[in-house]
């Protein structure tokens, strides 16, 4: 006969979201039916049977369980389902973990981590809470609760989980990036970039240390500092929202530029010749003026500079450039090697922008 296991819990204590069920129906029988169908649909997802009973006199729910011939561990199909990325598949598992067994460090984390995923920053704090009570120097959970913190706007506590985690490993990027963040949401810009910046020694590959370094630069007014991260975090690579967001902010930074400078400069023409001018610091004037050529030898041949879509190859730089990309490298070229050239088009404006912010770093 199969060993079995049971625990119970209060009426109050079950999580009425998870089982789709209104403040109104507890004591119903609607509530044990869906707390029935609740709790068999969780343990037959890791091959265990349960038994349900709602008991209005007590209002308690006692769960009887028993592992089935496969039994796979609760916390093990939880992992399998977060590594999918199916985050809310997985909290109503972890939840059932949790009535299990309350004191499991590893279940509380991940169940506090996947509340705070999906917006659920209430339930992640009270959920990381308990976690720490039962392990206080658990160094991820104290990061996690103050995410959670951060998101809720306790900004103050939050910076004290942070703090804390910082204390058990003061070079933790995640603690210094989240601590920074809530820094800056305190107005305590210097203190944000200093943290950043012992983030950045620690790991200078990092696109998310890489781009949040640059937004701490920005906040602090040190504009061309916060622009060159933002290519180091463009050019690192990453996941395509961080890629894009490095863009966008080089983007905004653009703008400003050109509203300080008080004309109506192209912001996208003005990326690409800063990017460019900041290539041709690690190219020969020989491999600049090889890649100006390979470009107007292109030009030859037809670039739609209106379609920014469509990409084409180059021999003398790896990577794939679009067309507007592409003629705006060139005229950086010629400038740099042969200035005043007249190469078809007049980007004169945007290059001396470009150059004023490469000379101002």
């Amino acid at each position: 006969m199969a060993q079995q296991y049971s625990f119970c819990l209060p009426y109050e204590s079950f999580d009425l979201e998870l089982g789709g069920l209104r403040q109104e129906e507890i004591g119903t029988p609607a509530f044990q039916e869906k707390v029935s169908h609740f709790f068999t649909k969780q343990f037959s997802a890791f091959r265990g049977k349960a038994r349900v009973i709602c008991d209005d006199k007590s209002r308690t729910i006692r769960v009887t369980w028993s592992k089935d011939s496969g039994f796979v561990e609760p916390l093990e199909q939880a992992m399998e389902l977060l590594g999918k990325g199916k985050v809310r598949d997985a909290i109503p598992i972890l939840w059932t973990a949790d009535q299990q067994d309350a004191n499991q460090p590893a279940v509380l984390y991940n169940l506090g981590v996947a509340y705070n995923e999906v917006g659920e920053h209430q339930h992640a704090i009270s959920t990381l809470q308990r976690l720490l009570k039962l392990a206080p120097d658990h160094l991820n959970g104290l990061i996690a609760l103050g995410v959670a913190r951060i998101r809720m706007g306790h900004l103050e506590q939050a910076a004290k989980a942070l703090e804390q985690a910082l204390e058990i490993e003061p070079d933790n990027v995640y603690a210094l990036r989240n601590l920074a963040a809530c820094r800056l949401k305190q107005g305590r810009t210097e203190d944000a970039v200093s943290l950043m910046e012992r983030a950045f020694r620690r790991a200078p590959s990092d696109i998310q240390i890489l781009v949040s370094y640059g937004t701490a630069l920005e906040e602090a007014g040190r504009t061309k500092e916060a622009d060159d991260q933002y290519v180091r975090a463009i050019a690192v690579g990453g996941s395509d929202q961080w890629v894009e967001l490095a863009k966008q902010k080089r983007s905004a930074i653009a703008q400003k530029v050109l509203r300080d400078r008080g004309g109506e400069l192209r912001p996208d023409v003005l990326m690409y010749l800063s990017g460019a001018l900041e290539k041709f610091e690690g190219m020969t004037k020989d491999q600049i003026q090889q890649l100006g050529v390979e470009i107007a030898m292109l030009g030859q041949r037809g670039l739609d500079i209106n379609n920014p879509e469509k990409k084409y190859p180059l021999k003398s730089l790896p990577g794939k450039y679009s067309g507007l990309h592409m003629v705006s490298m060139m005229y950086a070229a010629f400038q740099e090697i042969a200035p005043g050239t007249d190469v078809g088009i007049d980007f004169s404006r945007e290059y001396q922008a470009a150059k004023a912010m490469r000379n101002n770093r």
